[in-house]
């Protein structure tokens, strides 16, 4: 039966609304430095029919091995190899018939063609999967958001589309897992950006994955929200763009001053265009960091309070008001704006994926990956 102290689980996820610039059929695969069990595997769907994966997708593989019980571990054996469940649920009997037929026997072996559901198996090994599937579910967001945030690259705020468990015992292949739920539907997304890798990128997002609480900030988070509604629901989008910038700024005073992080939650804050314009530069100027590039930012300070302004507007009406300018201005400058505070945390690599415009005006270096601007037409 192999290791008996392991199980080893594979979790296929359907990624839509991301690509690989230029195309990559045979993908990437990710091994972190720093955790030997577990690998990611990102491809296009279909390799030779859409080699980029923008038009069909992308399949996220993530393999983990997880510590088990030799009761658990015994389970899975029986379940894989002999197809018998071992243990069933405490309300399920045996034999286990629907419409008269027998489905499960006495002995605990299923019949050919029938896939057993979760909720006939035992407590266990219900809990054993679902924490699986959360355990790898959160590596593979953590790794693709990173990704994305790492190289600014354009996609929904929610990539997967679907997602499926397989585990094994030993060598050998990945048979599926007991499943939960339905049938996913599925959809079609279509990002800009897409994902480049080299060995350059793969180093890039080693030394961010030592960091074991980094991940994307939330701000950016909220930003691909924002983007993503700007079309189909422009009220949402400049409400959640708003509070992307909030939550951003918010977030990076609680790291600088820890002690007024309960201030900042508890208390009515002033506008966060008067936040950035004043209090960061300010406290960061008593921490001994001294911000020489703030004051170019009065022009991008203006437009936050303008997208202030605006946001107010629409909270109390319920409409945009006419002249109130393009959404896709405001959404780049609350991406410039968490970029600059991730500077400010640290990220030194954050500098190159502001606007082309700012980084003339402050000298900052341009990406390594240049962005291609497409024009499209909707069709009514």
């Amino acid at each position: 039966m192999g290791n008996d102290h392991f199980i080893d689980f594979a979790l296929v996820m359907d990624i839509e609304g991301l690509h690989f610039q230029p195309h990559r059929p045979d993908g990437i695969e990710f091994k972190p430095a720093n955790d030997e069990r577990l690998r990611i595997i990102l491809r296009p769907t279909d390799p030779v029919e859409d080699a980029c994966g923008h038009r069909l997708g992308l399949t996220c593989k993530v393999f983990k091995s997880l510590p088990a019980t030799e009761e658990l571990v015994f389970f899975v054996h029986s379940y894989n190899t002999q197809r018998i469940i071992a243990k069933v649920a405490d309300n399920v009997s045996l034999p286990y018939k629907r419409n008269g037929e027998i489905l499960i026997a006495e002995d605990g072996s299923y019949i050919q063609g029938f896939h057993p559901r979760r909720h006939l198996c035992p407590p266990e090994i219900v809990s054993l999967l679902e924490e699986a599937e959360s355990n790898l579910a959160n590596d593979a967001n953590r790794f693709i958001s990173m990704l994305r945030w790492r190289q600014c690259c354009d996609s929904p705020g929610e990539v997967v589309q679907s997602q499926s468990l397989f585990w094994r015992v030993g060598d050998g292949d990945y048979p599926l897992a007991p499943l939960e739920g339905g049938t996913a539907t599925e959809g079609i997304f279509k990002g800009m950006f897409g994902i480049h890798w080299s060995e350059t990128h793969s180093n890039d997002l080693q030394e961010l994955w030592k960091i074991n609480e980094i991940s994307e900030p939330l701000g950016h988070t909220l930003l691909r929200e924002a983007a993503t509604l700007s079309t189909e629901s422009p009220r949402s989008s400049i409400l959640i763009l708003y509070t992307a910038l909030e939550t951003a700024v918010k977030i990076h005073i609680g790291k600088i001053v820890p002690n007024a992080s309960w201030l900042m939650t508890e208390v009515p804050s002033p506008p966060i265009f008067k936040i950035l314009r004043h209090f960061i530069p300010n406290v960061h100027r008593n921490l001994g960091n001294e911000i020489d590039f703030w004051v170019k930012l009065q022009p991008l300070l203006t437009q936050v309070q303008t997208l202030t302004e605006l946001r107010n507007k629409v909270a109390h009406t319920g409409k945009i008001p006419e002249g109130a300018g393009s959404i896709q201005e405001k959404i780049e400058v609350v991406s410039d704006f968490l970029y600059i505070l991730d500077v400010l945390d640290g990220h030194e690599w954050a500098k190159s994926l502001v606007s082309s415009q700012l980084r003339k005006e402050l000298s900052w270096p341009d990406p390594t990956d240049k962005r291609f601007i497409i024009k499209s037409m909707s069709v009514e």
